[in-house]
């Protein structure tokens, strides 16, 4: 017989507030293109390395191919380290929501470049579960990224943006949070109208 799932976010409450820990979810697929990718890249970066004393012609200027060289090399490395970033978070990321009285922070640990972010309670409105699906098409439709895009389950509009976090997370348990948020007083009735 099956055991129930329990979930993969763990809360915690605290007199100040509650806590949920939603680890990244691990998308074994992605995970193995994107390291491939980084095998590959690494590979032409030391391939590549023995070409720089190359970029001077015998003038002491640049060569048109030198510089090409040096602008390839320059967006390969931007995106090496991207991709190391997003394998980051794949392996080791957590994102934090935190909710009190007065406001909901969200941030993600052990991703590089996202800053916390703070919305106030009052202005926060329409809190609603909505999952999307992971597509991952190479052909055909427009993907927008769907790798990188934020796919958030739980919702709420803030102004006139959706902010989405629980990245990946099932549908019951987004709805479990959500109805343990509103029965604990975090959340009220106005944040679900």
């Amino acid at each position: 017989m099956e055991k129930p799932y329990s979930g993969i976010a763990p809360h915690y409450e605290t007199p100040t507030g509650v806590f949920h820990y939603c680890p990244s979810k691990k998308n074994l697929p992605i995970i193995i293109i994107l390291s491939l990718w980084l095998v590959g890249w690494i590979l032409s970066i030391i391939s590549f390395g023995p070409t720089v004393r190359d970029f001077y012609d015998t003038n002491g200027g640049l060569i048109f191919e030198g510089i090409f060289i040096i602008v390839w090399l320059l967006f390969w490395i931007a995106a090496g380290l991207f991709i190391m970033k997003t394998l980051m978070w794949y392996f080791i990321g957590k994102e934090i929501i935190t909710i009190d009285r007065e406001q909901i922070s969200i941030a993600r640990q052990n991703d590089i470049l996202f800053r916390q972010k703070i919305y106030d309670l009052q202005d926060a409105g329409r809190f609603h579960v909505e999952e999307e699906h992971f597509e991952f098409n190479f052909w055909g439709r427009r993907n927008d990224l769907g790798v990188f895009r934020n796919r958030g389950t739980i919702r709420f509009e803030y102004g006139f943006k959706t902010i989405k976090f629980a990245n990946d997370m099932d549908q019951a348990e987004a709805n479990h949070i959500l109805e343990s948020l509103r029965s604990s007083g975090y959340l009220t009735t106005t944040n679900f109208d």
